[in-house]
């Protein structure tokens, strides 16, 4: 039988809006994408900021390349991944703009407090604190946008949001390069509670940027929960065992996809936490120059392998190819790998650098084309939280084992930091031949389960 969603809850004062076919607005639905994105855009600034500031803070703080990577993916994601599903939870139940607007709050205030570490400890928990913030922005966002738009639209939508991450990792380098480079023209700065190194300032500074986007989401409205795009909840609010048994029922797709997917974010993740780090070690360039020529390739080949590969996906659906975004995601890992190969092995950074845009652009597919296979098969009330196991899969996977890999690599096999160039060329490309195996195994359930979703809403 099918069910209706609950209104929004008396207490809660934003208009409603529907993503009916009928009264489907473009224009508004487009704009939620701009306010999320813009979210997202400064959430990986907080986030990534880190990956260009390595060597001034293991010179600070005497870290080893392990606990850079620790501080880089492992104490971002625990939280990041553990909290992302109890806080889906409040976005499947309650206004999810005021969830995100929570994490806004917390992300900023933690990455401030990043700038006040005064060892490893201290900045380990504040990084931890930034993934709590940062874990209500994608689940509550895909459900939000799975209301706004049609089935058909969806994966341009969200893919644009997934994008706009890499945007925002890539000015994090520009913004980092250039604020970093003042900040040390300047030397040690003295505040009212304390005397601050240039990386600590740095931190301050970019803690900064939430506060518009804090303004920008106040604007947009919670959307009115829609029957379903494929399928249909059996239950208003799913308790968690029915999420657990629909995932359980599904094995067989859900799980190479959330493990192989997690497998090509690890490979992006460790590039992402180390390529600063393998251009300054390597070819001798400083930060600012790392911002300056890296973060525009993060930023735009990035985000138009994301944007490309979601409207690609999209032109798929609509010619009736219902595995499409499977296939795009195999068929751009398999152009990602020679390049992903070679890169840190060549003896011009110029070259490297443009094998690096084509790591990105290929490699960057599967975050917008093949995420939104999720929300695509999920009943709505369940959609946030399986969104939040994938990506406590992922982030603990991924996140976490990424930049973990490299720097293990680079400290116990090569047993030299200059040595980032060689676990570069062997870790990322590893763990991209894992993630393809596993997709690949999801190709034929996957199909045999639209089949059956299409027959049943027939």
């Amino acid at each position: 039988m099918t069910t209706v969603a609950p209104p929004i809850k008396p207490n809660e004062t934003v208009a409603e809006v529907s993503s009916d076919s009928a009264s489907w607005s473009p224009v508004r639905s487009w704009l939620v994408v701009a306010a999320l994105s813009f979210a997202g855009i400064v959430s990986y600034i907080d986030r990534q900021i880190i990956n260009l500031l390595v060597d001034p803070i293991k010179a600070n703080l005497g870290l080893s390349d392990v606990q850079i990577s620790l501080l880089q993916g492992f104490s971002f994601a625990l939280l990041y991944a553990v909290m992302a599903i109890p806080l889906a939870w409040l976005a499947d139940h309650y206004n999810r703009k005021w969830v995100i607007l929570a994490g806004v709050l917390v992300w900023s205030a933690a990455t401030f407090g990043s700038g006040m570490a005064m060892g490893f400890v201290f900045l380990f928990f504040a990084r931890m604190l930034v993934g709590v913030g940062e874990a209500t922005l994608s689940p509550a966002g895909f459900s939000m946008l799975s209301d706004y738009f049609p089935k058909e639209k969806l994966p341009a939508a969200i893919s644009v949001f997934t994008g706009t991450g890499f945007l925002g990792s890539g000015l994090a380098l520009v913004i980092g390069g250039y604020l970093y480079a003042k900040l040390v023209e300047m030397g040690p700065t003295t505040l009212p509670f304390g005397t601050f190194q240039p990386w600590q300032m740095t931190f301050f500074a970019v803690a900064l940027l939430s506060v518009p986007v804090f303004l920008f989401l106040l604007l947009i409205r919670e959307p009115v929960r829609r029957e379903g795009n494929v399928v249909l909840a059996a239950e208003d609010a799913p308790p968690a065992l029915e999420i657990i048994s629909f995932i359980k029922d599904n094995a067989r797709v859900f799980l190479p996809l959330f493990f192989g997917f997690s497998c090509f974010a690890g490979a992006q993740f460790g590039i992402g936490a180390w390529a600063p780090s393998y251009f300054i070690r390597v070819h001798e360039w400083t930060q600012l120059e790392v911002g300056q020529f890296f973060g525009p390739v993060v930023m735009f080949g990035g985000v138009a392998g994301v944007i490309a590969g979601g409207f690609a996906a999209e032109r798929m659906l609509g010619r009736g190819s219902k595995d499409a975004t499977l296939r795009l995601p195999i068929m751009a890992v398999l152009c990602a790998l020679p390049f992903a190969i070679a890169f840190p092995l060549v003896t011009s950074p110029w070259l490297a650098l443009g094998l690096l845009a084509l790591v990105l652009f290929f490699g960057t597919v599967p975050f917008g084309a093949g995420v939104s296979t999720f929300p695509l098969i999920t009943p709505n009330r369940m959609r946030a939280q399986v969104i939040a196991v994938y990506l406590l899969i992922a982030n603990l996977l991924g996140y976490s084992a990424g930049p973990l890999l490299v720097a293990w690599l680079t400290d116990n096999v090569f047993g030299s930091p200059d040595a980032i160039n060689q676990s570069l060329a062997l870790a990322p490309p590893a763990t991209m031949l894992v993630g393809l195996a596993l997709v690949i195994l999801a190709l034929k359930p996957y199909r045999i389960m639209i089949q059956k979703i299409e027959t049943e809403s027939l």
